[in-house]
């Protein structure tokens, strides 16, 4: 498993982990849990549950009912994720980590949080293996993607 540091910020005296280091650091070491043992434990389900509250349940309920899906492009291999939230379907940048969602805009890029429910679905169900996978030809990539653009163009 990766060594992750610890990011802390000073609050009155008080050392307390910014959300963003913390939830991420939380949700690789779910990761590597699900992975290896396909489950999770009962400490580090509690983990999510304090950390997270809601957005563990939610983001779970979506991983496991598989409204995460991953659009793969051949032949370039160029690979596209979309999480079916409550209003909408929404693109994710794992690798970043980045939603086009309003939580993510209004508390994520605030640092009020570290991820949005659909970025932990996302993540869940790339590490049980538990999304739709779609294939595309690299000439379908724009006709794919053009929702989330022509969202983003009309304000969200």
């Amino acid at each position: 498993m990766a060594a992750f540091a610890r990011h802390s910020v000073d609050f009155g005296g008080k050392r307390m982990q910014d959300a963003f280091s913390a939830e991420n650091e939380l949700i690789e070491r779910v990761c590597v849990e699900l992975k290896s043992r396909g489950k999770l434990s009962p400490r580090l389900k509690e983990e999510l549950h304090e950390l997270f509250g809601d957005r563990f349940t939610n983001g779970w309920e979506l991983a496991v009912s598989k409204k995460v899906r991953r659009y793969e492009f051949a032949p370039s291999g160029r690979v596209v994720w979309a999480v079916q939230g409550r209003k909408s379907e929404y693109q994710v940048m794992p690798d970043i980590p980045f939603c086009y969602c309003d939580d993510y805009y209004f508390r994520v890029m605030d640092r009020k949080r570290g991820l949005c429910y659909h970025l932990i679905a996302q993540r869940i169900a790339a590490a049980l293996h538990q999304f739709e996978d779609i294939p595309k030809k690299d000439s379908q990539y724009s006709f794919v993607t053009a929702r989330w653009r022509a969202r983003e163009a009309n304000g969200g």
